[in-house]
């Protein structure tokens, strides 16, 4: 499969990326690492005037301590969050869904913001551009109806980056920039919830990083992952954990995220009863085992069963639950 026809620019400092998306907004395709958007374009799900890569601008890579919370640059690449101590020590969650991401030579080039900010897949979306013609295009696809759901008016597909979901379970926020101005948003705010269009990141911003809250309090946090192959694949459904303790050692606040269920992270705040209250060696509950969340679309449009996914949501909250409890030393 070719490429589409574009003209390439690899801005070197932050300052003049922001003044090429201003310029061409809706017509340049930011590329961090490229591993989610060669393959687009490669598939013609986008066909862009400009391609912008980022990854020569040096100031949006690095981990380090920012105004009292840890700050990490959009371009950072996997690897390095993996071998930095402050993020395996502190947020072993996080780390966890790191290490689950595709294979090294893969997390070599992938960065954080490229990972948070791919696109939503699907079965009946994620194609070449020759299966896609013999077909009518999907709602995702500028169609008239979801292919997954026939006749549906609503686009089902799936958010199925590792990172965010663990990510939203700290409350990790996220920086956005364009000429002249930022903003600092919650990670968990930067997603729709419309499969057509995933992300609330307007078209002449860029993402520059990510930042952690620092916490004193002992806590736990841990993921898990449901795939086919024990490398390279994007989660079937995955769980997020991180939970808080008191000076008592009993879990005074718990978030868990579910991840690919539908086209946005899914907190899911009900979760929190299963957790508060309790010493962390209590979690390993009975409710666990048939917690059935709310909200979840999964259907038939990943490459196993909806009902199969459905079955084993507990099952990986509960091995999300172990890690976070085993990350507490």
């Amino acid at each position: 499969m070719r490429l589409p026809y574009f003209s390439y620019f690899e801005p070197a400092s932050a300052k003049e990326a922001l003044t090429m998306k201003a310029e061409y907004r809706e017509h340049v395709q930011v590329i961090a690492g490229g591993t989610d958007v060669v393959t687009r374009l490669k598939f013609g799900l986008v066909k862009p005037k400009y391609v912008m890569s980022l990854k020569k601008i040096e100031e949006l890579k690095g981990i380090g301590i920012r105004n009292g919370a840890l700050s990490i640059g959009a371009m950072t690449p996997l690897t390095d969050l993996l071998s930095s101590a402050q993020v395996k020590e502190r947020y072993r969650g996080i780390w966890g869904a790191i290490e689950t991401v595709a294979a090294p030579p893969i997390r070599n080039v992938a960065t954080l913001g490229g990972n948070i900010c791919q696109e939503n897949r699907c079965l009946f979306y994620n194609q070449s551009e020759f299966w896609r013609n013999e077909r009518p295009p999907c709602l995702k696809a500028k169609g008239q109806s979801c292919l997954a759901v026939p006749g549906a008016k609503k686009c089902f597909s799936v958010y199925s980056g590792d990172i965010a979901p663990a990510l939203i379970a700290v409350d990790a926020k996220v920086r956005l920039e364009k000429k002249g101005s930022s903003r600092t948003v919650t990670l968990a705010s930067l997603f729709t919830g419309k499969g057509t269009s995933p992300l609330a990141i307007q078209e002449d911003e860029l993402l520059t990083a990510v930042i952690l809250p620092l916490s004193e309090k002992r806590s736990g946090s841990g993921y898990a992952k449901l795939r086919v192959r024990s490398s390279v694949d994007y989660p079937l459904l995955s769980v997020a954990v991180s939970f808080t303790c008191n000076k008592k050692g009993r879990v005074e606040d718990a978030q868990v995220v579910l991840g690919a269920v539908g086209p946005a992270p899914l907190p899911i705040p009900e979760a929190r009863e299963l957790f508060i209250g309790k010493k962390p060696s209590e979690l390993m509950l009975d409710g666990l085992a048939s917690f059935t969340p709310k909200g979840t679309q999964i259907i038939n449009n990943l490459t196993v069963p909806a009902a199969y996914r459905k079955r084993m949501l507990p099952v990986f909250l509960k091995k999300a639950v172990q890690d976070a409890v085993q990350s507490l030393g």
